[in-house]
């Protein structure tokens, strides 16, 4: 039985809710788990942040390895579901870890005085640590270290006990094979843990017709047997209920029966260990929809997402595989092909810790002494996508970034100063919707305002350095029957005039996510019986949902490629009659 620190039972009892999913995955706590909940279900701040609080009582010391698809998806959204699932589960920064920093001197007390220390001592890791930039440190000395697949080389040559994964529908199968031959050591020390060699792996549901996605962690279901983990849950069960009468007792202060309770909870402890520990109770593979946690979205969320028929409710809210064939997308020919995963500069990525902002330095295809080129749609979601022309046609999408309302055209600005800082030449292209010019609904000039926002400090008289140079003046509009055919003849390749498009898969997963779940609609024509228009209903989701779901971030991406030169080239090779049409809702 792993260790606990001592715990002072009185009558005061805080309670805490977890959905049914969070508490089977608790009660049974296999070596192996693999989840494919919908989104909102709870997956990080319940499911995985237990395994994880119950590791550092069951190995303490030990080295395991967190990794995600990038490493800026792990500063800004993983990690900080993390910190709130430790919050809640009375975990607090400083006392019990300490994160991308050297813990409190190392003490080798007791373990029964460890409650009396733990505010000023951690005991010392098993595993020698060169760095803690990447690292969170809890008082047992178990150390996590932080890794992504955008950053191959910050996970290399280390040996850990066990790994977690978040969305794991990202990871290659390849790469994960490759990170989980490290989780490989230490087997004196713990390998008579549950825990040794395991994984922790959770997703919703994979959409592998987007390029990107991958379905390997379905495949897992063929190793779970459901016998032996329902054997694991009736063991679970008892223990928990002998856990509750010896606490009974404890507290009514009948010393005798609660020693009686206590023996018996131990011999239940011994069995559910046991069951854990046997080859057939050590995998758990699940799917569940997002109604698993009604209780905290409401069944009003529910309703509002499947009535109004926006996103991909099945796949991402109800777990169910995905429907959209490829002949439905609006960018129909773009492919694997079109997309870079080694974007990284590996000079760099060591460079920027876990509690630090990574910046432009870390682009590998980013020259720094050349124009950068922005695309921009504006909007409740204002899209950037970032490029530079390269030689022999290349043209690199090298970053997107977003805002949503009720951030604006400021804070977008701010963010892009930041993280272009070491830029040296400090002039953007900026190619936008012809509506930005004179934004209808608030009649405010969009593109002027983005110009000076970025070449302005605060005060409106300060310079910052930058210049905008804007490059859709006086545009006529790009209808949507025109971009259909200009993009067709973009990912084909087809055109040896037009560059040949690379985007970057992790720093614009954004970006990607719209390219690949835009659709097609087919609407009247006064010229013709059709024409083909992207649909925009997308757009009209709560905002939260816009960044992934929507048409938003391809519309900054269209702007930047259908400038004047390059349309006019697909205009003179096409045969095809193109309308001018509207956007459609």
């Amino acid at each position: 039985m792993a260790w606990r620190p001592k715990i002072k039972h009185t009558k005061d009892v805080a309670l805490a809710f977890a959905n049914w999913i969070a508490q089977f995955a608790a009660l049974t706590l296999p070596r192996f788990l693999y989840m494919v909940l919908g989104r909102g279900s709870a997956k990080t701040t319940e499911v995985v942040v237990e395994r994880l609080t119950e590791m550092v009582y069951d190995i303490p010391g030990a080295p395991i390895v967190w990794v995600s698809d990038t490493y800026s998806n792990l500063q800004k959204n993983v990690l900080p579901s993390v910190l709130e699932g430790l919050e809640r589960k009375g975990f607090k920064e400083g006392v019990h870890y300490v994160l991308g920093k050297q813990p409190p001197e190392f003490n080798e007390v007791e373990k029964e005085d460890l409650p009396e220390y733990i505010k000023e001592h951690f005991w010392k890791p098993y595993n020698r640590l060169v760095s803690y930039k990447h690292t969170m440190i809890f008082f047992t000395g178990l150390n996590i270290t932080f890794g992504s697949l955008d950053r191959p080389a910050s996970l290399a040559g280390r040996s850990y006990v066990h790994v977690i994964g978040d969305e794991v529908k990202y990871f290659p199968e390849h790469k994960i094979a490759n990170l989980l031959k490290s989780v490989r050591g230490y087997a004196v020390k713990y390998g008579k843990s549950v825990f040794y060699r395991g994984h922790t792996f959770t997703t919703d549901m994979p959409n592998t017709k987007n390029i990107g996605e991958h379905d390997w962690i379905l495949k897992q279901v063929n190793k779970m047997k459901k016998t032996a983990v329902l054997r694991i849950l009736r063991a679970a069960f008892v223990l928990n209920e002998c856990i509750q009468e010896r606490i009974y007792f404890q507290q009514k202060n009948d010393r005798e029966e609660a020693v009686k309770k206590l023996r018996t909870e131990e011999r239940w402890r011994q069995r559910w260990v046991e069951t854990r520990m046997h080859k057939d109770g050590q995998t758990l593979f699940f799917i569940a929809s997002s109604l698993v946690n009604i209780d905290i979205l409401t069944p009003e969320w529910f309703t509002d997402a499947i009535q109004t028929d926006l996103g991909d409710v099945d796949t991402a809210v109800l777990s169910l595989k995905p429907t959209l064939e490829s002949g439905e997308r609006f960018y129909a020919n773009i492919a694997e092909a079109h997309f870079y995963a080694d974007g990284k500069d590996p000079r760099w990525t060591d460079h920027f810790g876990i509690s630090e902002s990574e910046d432009c330095r870390i682009l590998r295809y980013l020259n720094r002494k050349k124009v950068i080129e922005v695309g921009l749609d504006f909007g409740n979601m204002i899209s950037m996508t970032i490029g530079q022309p390269k030689p022999n046609r290349e043209y690199r999408i090298l970053k997107f970034m977003y805002t949503l309302s009720p951030n604006w055209i400021p804070k977008l600005a701010a963010e892009f100063i930041e993280y272009f800082d070491p830029q040296e030449e400090k002039v953007i292209h900026a190619y936008y919707d012809r509506a930005a010019n004179n934004y209808k609904d608030a009649k405010v000039d969009l593109a002027l305002a983005f110009k000076n926002a970025i070449e302005f400090k605060e005060d409106g008289r300060t310079r910052t350095g930058w210049r905008v140079v804007l490059m859709s003046r006086n545009q006529g509009n790009i209808g949507q029957a025109e971009e259909y055919v200009f993009m067709q003849d973009l990912f084909s390749g087809s055109n040896p005039k037009l560059p040949k498009v690379l985007i970057d898969i992790y720093e614009s997963k954004y970006l990607k996510a719209s390219l690949e779940g835009a659709k097609t609609k087919i609407v009247p024509n006064k010229a013709r019986a059709s024409v083909t228009t992207k649909d925009k209903s997308s757009e009209k989701l709560p905002i939260h949902r816009l960044p992934l779901e929507s048409t938003n971030a391809s519309d900054s991406f269209k702007y930047l490629m259908m400038r004047r030169e390059w349309r006019i080239l697909v205009r003179k090779k096409s045969t095809q009659n193109i309308s001018d049409s509207s956007v459609v809702g």
